[in-house]
């Protein structure tokens, strides 16, 4: 309940934050904030920051100590402006954390340069920004907008690695062998220039050879050496699951207008493969290490393994799962829905003061180092690696920098399921095909080929239906029918609601 002198102009369909606090047995409320009509997107993306205690603002106190930090010198940093330097990232990227050079050695094998932003030089341990950031945990992106960890004084200013413009960065320098192994590795505060803001598309355009790009060279052998990578990365077990993504089209004014499901490519895998080497290499240098931090991620225990054994088996896999056969299991099923299973089975990763290794990866050392623009465990690890101050409790530290996250992640993933409605809201009463992703007592959720999930409700299907004690199967022995997880459908949009992220669905025919 908030009373009329309470709303601060407030009225019926706004979204609004509200101070509450509790009167006998009810609630009372104060708005704070009008953030605006709840028809328009951009007032549910600022909702969706508030909701995780992020903004796109700062305060004016942490916007000048950005603005006399950019103003710092470079110090010792070694001079690698002479070396070819490329970025590759999205088109729509605005901070740049990593860039690469590389070269081939006499033996066939690869001399690589891993030049990665060099936050903690502007941002020293326990100042406002430091405070700031750490309070954030990391950037948050929302479709067609960010709330930063960082002010973009710093964060798309001076400490992103723009083309042409000299930087203070931190490089892992390594030898590997032709095949793909580190021989030697070094790390050390450097001084980078970008010769070319290369981009996933023209990269993966002139790898087809539908196109030129610049720095061709150095382009082809980072491509070999990822392929190399990738390669020794399968032999090791690493969990390849193939995900999807939602890609948005935003129009001038911050507007959602299109979405298109994004997938893995090879510009993309090369510098996931190169990132990925760099931090394992980092790994081994910060293991016991005063304020070290790792990333984890365990094993899935035999019950997970059961579990998935049987769900499995109830969508007609004949597999018997094991944490190191999950990828091929996946590969075999080539299965959206079978993927998502997998994913349900397996624990989530988080960061520890000790390296636990990484299940997904198949690594004994891992840590998060190549984006400190926008991830705070890679500040955490930068000042391990380099020999600045620890903080206090790096346990503490750690535990807040993994909630931290994963409060990010499902702001992140409630915006794409309002996001992908809100662009469905036109479609109401259009036919669409989709696939069976979950089950549940009360119905099949079905993923749309555009994106979005929706839920067919058990009373739009004809007669009684029973959850089978898998969870993956709805089945009704009446009539000899069942739905089970990765069942291809048509089904009729019948209405949509993004601000309750619910789009209900009725099945027209199998597929």
């Amino acid at each position: 309940m908030v009373a009329r002198k309470l709303r601060r102009g407030a009225d019926a369909g706004d979204i609004v934050l509200v101070r509450v606090r509790e009167k006998g047995r009810s609630l009372r409320g104060e708005v704070v904030k009008v953030l605006g009509l709840s028809s328009d997107p951009r007032n549910v993306y600022d909702a969706l920051f508030a909701s995780v205690e992020t903004s796109r603002e700062f305060s004016a106190k942490v916007e000048e100590a950005s603005v006399s930090a950019a103003r710092k010198e470079h110090g010792s940093h070694e001079d690698l402006r002479w070396l070819p330097t490329v970025t590759i990232d999205g088109v729509d990227a605005k901070d740049f954390d990593d860039a690469i050079s590389i070269g081939r050695t006499d033996e066939g094998g690869y001399r690589l340069w891993v030049h990665i932003a060099d936050v903690t030089h502007y941002v020293r341990p326990g100042s406002p920004l430091d405070r700031e950031a750490r309070r954030r945990g990391s950037s948050v992106y929302l479709p067609g907008t960010v709330a930063p960890m960082l002010p973009r004084q710093l964060s798309e200013g001076v400490c992103s690695l723009r083309e042409g413009e000299e930087k203070a960065t931190v490089t892992v320098e390594m030898e590997i062998t032709p095949s793909g192994e580190v021989k030697k590795s070094r790390a050390y505060r450097s001084l980078t220039i970008s010769d070319a803001r290369l981009t996933y598309e023209g990269v993966d355009a002139f790898l087809r050879g539908e196109g030129e790009t610049r720095q061709p060279e150095l382009v082809r052998a980072a491509h070999e050496l990822s392929r190399r990578l990738k390669t020794r990365a399968a032999m090791r077990g690493k969990l390849e699951l193939d995900g999807r993504e939602p890609e948005y089209e935003i129009d001038e004014s911050g507007v959602p207008i299109g979405s298109k499901v994004r997938r893995s490519t090879p510009a993309r895998e090369l510098i996931e493969e190169l990132m990925i080497l760099a931090n394992e290499a980092v790994a081994r240098m910060i293991r016991g290490k005063p304020g070290a931090v790792h990333r984890v991620h365990e094993s899935p225990d035999a019950e997970d393994m059961e579990k998935l054994a049987e769900r499995l088996a109830a969508v007609g896999i004949d597999a018997e799962p094991a944490p190191e056969n999950l990828g091929t299991i996946s590969q075999t099923a080539k299965s959206d829905a079978v993927n998502y299973l997998i994913l349900r089975s397996i624990p989530r990763a988080f960061y520890s003061p000790g390296s636990l290794g990484h299940f997904g990866l198949a690594l004994e050392n891992y840590t998060h180092f190549t984006s400190p623009i926008r991830r705070y465990s890679d500040v955490l690890v930068h000042r391990a690696l380099l020999g600045d101050e620890a903080p206090e409790d790096v346990t503490a530290a750690a535990g807040h920098v993994s909630e931290r996250e994963w409060r990010s992640t499902l702001c992140e993933r409630t915006a794409d399921a309002y996001t992908l409605m809100w662009l469905m809201r036109d479609r109401v009463g259009e036919n669409l095909e989709g696939v069976v992703v979950s089950t549940a007592v009360f119905g099949l959720f079905v993923e749309l080929e555009t994106g979005p999930t929706g839920l067919v409700h058990v009373s739009k299907l004809p007669g009684w239906w029973r959850l089978e004690p898998s969870g993956v199967v709805l089945s009704n022995d009446t009539i000899g029918a069942s739905y089970r997880v990765g069942d291809k459908v048509l089904v009729e949009l019948l209405d949509v609601l993004p601000l309750m992220q619910r789009a209900e669905l009725r099945v027209v025919k199998r597929l």
